[in-house]
C-alpha cells in the first residue's frame, strides 16, 4: 500500500506541477497573445499617425509646389509679354512705315493717274479738233489751222491755254509729226 501511496503522491505531484506548468504556459500564451495585439495595436496606431503626416506633409509639398508653379508660370507669362512686346514692337513700325509709304505712293499715283487723265483729255481734244479741221473745207490758203500742243508734263499747261496754229510744213497725217512729244522719255 505504501508503494501505491508513493505513486499516486508522485503522480499527484506529477499532475500538480503539469497542471501548474500547464496554467503557466497558458498564461504565458495568453501574455503573448496580449502583447501581440497590443503590439499590432501600437503599430497600427503609428502606421496611422505616420500616414497622417505624410498626408499633412504631402498637401504642404503639392501647395507649395502649386504656388512656385503658379508663381513660375506668372513670371513666364511676364517674360513672354515682354518679349513678344519686344518683338512686336519693330514689327508694327516697320509695318507703321510701309503703310505710311504706300499712302504716299498711293497719293502719288493717284495725282500721276488725274496728271495722265488730263493729258489723255487734251489729247483727245486735240485729236477730235484735227479731226474736224480735217474734215472740214479747205481755207484759201490750203492749210487747216491747228492747235499747237501743249507739253505732256505739265497738266495745269493743259487745261489753262490751248492757242491755235498753223503748222506750216507739217503734214497732220504722220504720227511722228503729229504727237512730237508722245515717243519721248523724260
Amino acid at each position: 500500500m505504501s508503494s501505491v501511496i508513493i505513486v499516486s503522491l508522485a503522480a499527484a505531484v506529477i499532475l500538480v506541477i503539469g497542471g501548474g506548468l500547464v496554467m503557466y504556459m497558458s498564461s504565458l500564451v495568453k501574455n503573448a497573445y496580449e502583447l501581440k495585439v497590443q503590439i499590432s495595436a501600437d503599430i497600427d496606431a503609428r502606421l496611422g499617425k505616420m500616414a497622417e503626416d505624410l498626408d499633412k506633409k504631402s498637401r504642404w509639398i503639392k501647395r507649395d509646389l502649386i504656388e512656385e508653379i503658379e508663381k513660375i508660370k506668372v513670371a513666364l507669362e511676364t517674360e513672354n509679354g515682354r518679349k513678344f512686346e519686344a518683338l512686336a514692337l519693330p514689327l508694327n513700325n516697320s509695318l507703321e512705315g510701309i503703310n505710311a509709304q504706300v499712302r504716299r505712293d498711293r497719293a502719288e499715283w493717284s495725282a500721276a493717274i488725274e496728271r495722265d487723265r488730263l493729258l489723255i483729255a487734251q489729247l483727245e481734244s486735240q485729236i477730235d479738233a484735227l479731226r474736224g479741221d480735217l474734215k472740214s473745207p479747205s481755207s484759201p490758203s490750203g492749210s487747216a489751222p491747228a492747235q499747237e500742243p501743249i507739253p505732256l508734263g505739265d497738266p495745269s499747261a493743259a487745261v489753262s491755254t490751248v492757242a491755235p496754229a498753223a503748222p506750216a510744213q507739217s503734214d497732220p497725217r504722220t504720227m511722228s509729226q503729229f504727237l512730237p512729244d508722245l515717243g519721248r522719255k523724260r
